[in-house]
């Protein structure tokens, strides 16, 4: 069922939500504070650094491991020229290479900073005429940092698809209460309908034999019914035959739904079904003075059941006379929508249906707050057009502009072979 399908997405979308929202936080917080402890160790091996005679590493403790910061000390003259050098730098002593550092050094405005572009950072103090500059190299810091974050990143999507797993599988558990629910409130619509069928034929075949009694008396001239029992009569008729139709309503939806996922197998020309159902439909439109066009294109052909693609079209056909206003349109087309799909549309004037009324529109027992005092029916048409349609695979949408509100069907298209375009 595509209830429980929607809300089992429902239910995996909502908790991988929050647990990436979790898996993010996690690595906002890892990521914050890996980076304030690489700053803080490389300041304080920078400031350990500064007091060493002998250049070398400086190890510290770390998330995940050690991390270790290669350091080296240079010494200038009044003339900023690099006098001694303690320690080599990636074993590239070269006196270009440390004259360009130690100019940078020398140029910042601040006694200690960062040299981005070396990955280097530096304590810069007076020494005899010259400086002493201290450096420490912070790119194995920042390898190990990068080092990290795969990890953690390749953790975290295993992580995640793990709990992804497990939520498609607790989704189906989760339902389940929601599937027996609907299925027995499904169950319990078939049943009752299918009940209520018989007694209601009853009753109204009893309330036709008494009016055709009441009128054969008439006919003789003598003492039939009085006008108040005719009255009662003609009441228990018309309800008894709206309840009946609200019954044949509801079966039909109820086996609709129940056939949901069977795979039809038999073809039939929509063409003709189409055409078929604007001539049986001609006189009603006539009757009251409202006009119906039809353009189908011919010889198109669905795998579907013919009875119930004759449903869809009286479905359709009859809620475009009924929400039409006197001497208002409808038009009906039947086209070929590129080489896989063909598309039937049923477009009458009338008022736009909202926005947000597009998709409630095909519920069950939905009406709009217009034609609930003015249109017969129990909004059960469109669910049970949608049902035929989602059972032969398609897709039923409308649109509404210009004054006229447009309806669309969609199907998969096949030849007379049966050989169905994919």
């Amino acid at each position: 069922m595509k209830e429980l399908k929607s809300l089992r997405a429902k239910f995996v979308i909502s908790n991988m939500l929050m647990v990436t929202l979790v898996i993010g936080l996690a690595f906002l917080a890892v990521g914050f504070f890996t980076k304030s402890n690489m700053e803080r160790r490389s300041q304080q091996a920078l400031d350990e650094a500064a007091v060493m005679e002998e250049s070398g590493f400086l190890t510290y403790p770390a998330l995940g491991g050690q991390v270790r910061f290669p350091y080296f000390i240079l010494i200038t003259d009044g003339n900023d020229h690099v006098i001694r050098v303690e320690g080599q730098y990636r074993l590239r002593p070269e006196d270009e290479f440390l004259q360009y550092i130690v100019a940078d050094s020398l140029l910042a405005p601040e006694d200690a900073g960062v040299l981005e572009h070396y990955q280097l950072k530096y304590l810069r103090t007076p020494f005899e005429n010259g400086y002493k500059i201290t450096f420490v190299d912070t790119s194995l810091g920042e390898s190990f940092a990068d080092g990290m974050w795969n990890s953690l990143g390749i953790i975290g999507l295993a992580v995640w698809l793990a709990l992804f797993g497990v939520s498609c599988l607790l989704s189906k558990w989760a339902v389940y209460p929601v599937a027996q629910s609907i299925r027995r409130e499904k169950q319990f619509v078939a049943d009752a309908s299918h009940e209520l069928k018989t007694p209601l034929t009853v009753i109204l075949a009893n309330a036709q034999l008494l009016n055709a009694e009441a009128a054969e008396a008439d006919c003789r001239e003598a003492a039939g019914i009085s006008e108040d029992t005719r009255r009662w009569l003609s009441n228990i008729s018309q309800e008894a035959g709206e309840m009946k139709r609200l019954v044949e309503e509801m079966l039909a939806l109820a086996r609709s739904e129940a056939r949901e996922g069977i795979r039809i197998r038999e073809k039939c020309c929509l063409s003709d079904l189409v055409i078929e159902s604007v001539l049986s439909f001609e006189a009603v439109y006539y009757q009251n003075d409202k006009e119906l066009d039809s353009d189908v294109e011919k010889d198109l052909w669905v795998r579907g059941e013919e009875a119930r693609l004759l449903q869809l079209l009286k479905i359709l056909l009859d809620n475009g006379e009924k929400y039409s206003p006197p001497g208002g349109r409808t038009q009906v087309r039947l086209e070929r929508l590129g080489t896989r799909k063909i598309r039937l549309m049923v477009a009458n004037t009338g008022s736009r249906i909202p926005e947000e009324k597009k998709k409630e529109i095909f519920e069950r027992f939905y009406r709009s707050e217009d034609s609930r005092g003015s249109e017969a029916g129990y909004g059960l048409g469109l669910a049970i057009a949608k049902s035929i349609v989602e059972a032969h695979r398609g897709k039923i949408y409308v649109e509404s502009s210009g004054g006229e509100n447009r309806f669309y069907v969609e199907l998969k298209t096949t030849d007379r072979k049966g050989k169905q375009n994919k």
